[in-house]
């Protein structure tokens, strides 16, 4: 067994385990903006602006607001891709980021249940809540915090 302190030892199963989970996480969101690029119409026919439905009354800003959201969407899933590759390559600053951003989408699933009534189910949010728990879970174990922390050590020795 390789000592997990050492910059060449092997990567801990926790490391791997988050970052492919950070993967599944970000090629579900594109699975979804496939869904919604295929179904264009219906999505932007629900766009709500100042209480109106904006796809009723001009289409085409309804198209242009929901093209610019999938947009930032699609940037945000190819960044937290690339988060993930820098977990997995062992920076401690993207673990820590990681983390961060798996709690917030907890708090912020449970946030809209506490102020709004949304209900968590499979077919809402709780496969997301699921998948942020064990990214936590896996990158804040203690294998995962030496493993980031010995690459970053060797990278300082550099």
């Amino acid at each position: 067994m390789s000592d997990i302190r050492s910059p060449r030892g092997k990567r801990p199963a926790s490391v791997v385990g988050g970052a492919l989970l950070m993967a599944v996480r970000a090629f579900s969101g594109a699975a979804v903006i496939v869904t919604v690029l295929v179904s264009w119409d219906t999505y932007a026919a629900t766009i709500v602006i100042n209480g109106e439905r904006l796809g009723g009354v001009d289409p085409q800003a309804a198209g242009a607001v929901l093209g610019w959201l999938l947009g930032a969407y699609a940037v945000y899933l190819v960044l937290y891709l690339g988060l993930a590759v820098l977990v997995l390559i062992g920076h401690n600053w993207a673990r820590v980021v990681a983390m961060s951003f798996a709690s917030l989408s907890i708090l912020l699933s449970f946030a809209d249940y506490a102020l709004n009534g949304a209900e968590i189910t499979l077919r809402t949010s709780l496969a997301g809540v699921t998948v942020d728990i064990l990214i936590l879970l896996a990158l804040s174990s203690a294998n995962a915090r030496h493993f980031a922390r010995a690459r970053g050590e060797a990278r300082a020795g550099r």
